[in-house]
């Protein structure tokens, strides 16, 4: 075959001057520019629209979603199984966890099952554990350092009965009257203006056992709330 000949080589291109060049890139920038005044100008129009819209018809102002009282919840929820009872779990599972729902019943249970009670019995003869609990004042209700005293009594009652030792666990209440006076005192001075010597002993007596009647119920109120593995018997 023929031998094929080359390909002549291809014209040269004429260089860009610099002024070409110059010319270029100004109008590249020019184009740019424009484009982003037109965006800019755009997004003006829009927010005075908006504004515009705004004025003509004022948005109606957000309701701040309800805030749910625990406090007020477990006040007014009625427990359906009666006391002492095991609890009824027939019902259908709340969506979220709600304490006073999901504690109720079981503490009255475990106490009515006799769960809590030590045995007297001379025959028992299981290794024995008690505990006094240091009796709250009748000054008020249980605080946070009371909630630690009895969790921390509680554990290892409840660690000793499964470790199986004979436990007894006493509650009681109410370790210094002289503080008990003392609040009745400043609680009389507030109210009626009085002092424990314008009402007399017996009068006092039976004021500071009026409070002692409320309070003390509280406490153990508060003591079984807390469920608190005691021998209330």
């Amino acid at each position: 075959t023929a031998r094929q000949q080359p390909k002549a080589p291809r014209a040269m291109q004429r260089e860009e001057t610099e002024e070409e060049r110059r010319a270029r890139r100004l109008a590249k920038k020019a184009a740019k520019e424009a484009k982003f005044a037109a965006k800019k100008a755009a997004q003006e129009a829009q927010q005075q629209k908006q504004a515009a819209d705004g004025a003509a018809k004022p948005a109606a102002p957000k309701e701040a979603p309800p805030v749910e009282d625990p406090a007020a919840l477990a006040t007014a929820y009625v427990n359906p199984t009666p006391a002492g009872e095991l609890k009824a779990m027939s019902g259908p599972m709340a969506q979220k966890y709600l304490p006073h729902e999901v504690e109720a019943s079981w503490n009255a249970w475990w106490e009515a099952s006799g769960y809590y009670r030590g045995n007297s019995d001379p025959a028992d003869t299981r290794p024995k554990f008690s505990i006094c609990l240091p009796p709250p004042n009748v000054t008020g209700s249980l605080h946070l350092g009371h909630a630690l005293t009895v969790a921390v009594q509680d554990l290892l009652a409840r660690w000793k009965r499964m470790s199986g030792y004979n436990v007894l666990w006493i509650p009681g209440t109410d370790h210094a009257g002289i503080a008990t006076q003392v609040v009745v005192e400043k609680k009389l001075k507030k109210e009626r203006g009085l002092t424990r010597h314008d009402l007399g002993r017996e009068e006092f007596l039976k004021t500071v056992f009026e409070w002692k009647e409320a309070y003390g119920q509280r406490i153990t109120m508060q003591l079984r709330r807390l469920g608190c593995s005691l021998d209330w018997s």
